[in-house]
């Protein structure tokens, strides 16, 4: 889920999003939520966040 901000010209806001490991997961070849191990990069605008997953997570539930 997000919020909806709103900003004036020139108003700026400190956001705060978290993320589950099942938000950066994909179905696999087998047909099951996969989270694979690795690097990943988030950016929003001129900022940007590296993660490191140091494991392979597979889910035998669907992601929710």
């Amino acid at each position: 889920n997000f919020e909806k901000i709103e900003l004036n010209p020139g108003e700026t806001k400190t956001v705060t999003m978290q993320l589950k490991g099942s938000d950066l997961a994909f179905v696999g070849y087998d047909g099951k939520w996969r989270l694979e191990k690795g690097d990943f990069t988030i950016k929003c605008g001129g900022q940007t966040l590296d993660i490191n997953c140091t494991e392979t997570k597979v889910w035998d539930t669907p992601n929710r």
